[in-house]
């Protein structure tokens, strides 16, 4: 049986808009991350991996591989809030062109092609710098020309591009270090969900329960002697780490 994978359809043309590209503009970076994989990088390490066999088909690699270098070269790491965003943002639901993996569909991919992702993302890094990008999302470059026409500055030019190749190597390191580090974190928290519980998108429920801690807070024997503005203070802190910017 030869390969096959879940269908990436980039290109499918809709109703409105006519193709998931125009969910972004013209030289948003999220475009030029698809172009890149589609055109430039070489994902037979990660392709070869997959095997014939039944079931659901696999999200297409090429995608999987542009999500994660867009996300986390936008500073996003979880894989909680990447597969949220992948519902809510237009530039990763037209990477996903629809089709939105779950969270622990994009955590299982990281940690399966852990390796090759690093190797890939390093050299996407030293495409853009050598193209002379100066930044890749958050990710600050290196876009001098170094000139190599003498000897001299062509030692000087191979020692430069050893160090900045190790300094890239390190940011990738960080990026996926800091991937693990949000997923385990969100996964000691919230176990195998990525839902909210089901009280906070009922209002009535959620009001309850919001007054329920705020009552259950302030008579807290610690937060005795204090203030009213120190105890709301507090409560709004708390309730802000729960992830919304307003509850009513």
């Amino acid at each position: 049986m030869s390969k096959y994978f879940r269908p990436w359809n980039i290109d499918q043309t809709l109703l409105l808009p006519p193709n998931v590209q125009d969910f972004v503009p013209k030289g948003h970076v999220s475009r030029f991350m698809v172009d890149l994989v589609r055109e430039s990088l070489d994902l037979r390490e990660i392709m070869g991996s997959y095997v014939s066999g039944l079931g659901q088909p696999p999200f297409d690699p090429r995608m999987m591989v542009a999500l994660l270098l867009h996300s986390y070269a936008s500073g996003l790491y979880s894989s909680r809030r990447i597969a949220k965003a992948c519902r809510e943002r237009n530039d990763f639901v037209m990477i996903v062109a629809l089709d939105a993996p779950d969270f622990r569909t994009i955590s299982d991919f990281r940690k399966r092609h852990l390796k090759a992702l690093g190797a890939l993302f390093v050299q996407v890094l030293k495409l853009c710098e050598t193209a002379g990008l100066v930044k890749l999302g958050h990710v600050a470059l290196d876009g001098t020309k170094i000139k190599a026409n003498a000897s001299k500055h062509k030692a000087m030019s191979y020692e430069r591009m050893k160090k900045r190749e190790a300094e890239l190597k390190a940011e990738v390191a960080r990026m996926l270090a800091a991937a693990e580090a949000a997923d385990a974190s969100e996964d000691e928290t919230f176990g195998n969900s990525d839902e909210l519980p089901d009280w906070t998108v009922d209002k009535q429920k959620r009001l309850a329960k919001i007054q329920q801690a705020m009552a259950a807070s302030v008579c807290h024997p610690s937060r005795r002697g204090r203030s009213n503005d120190q105890n709301a203070s507090e409560i709004a802190d708390g309730i802000a780490r729960l992830g919304f910017s307003r509850l009513v």
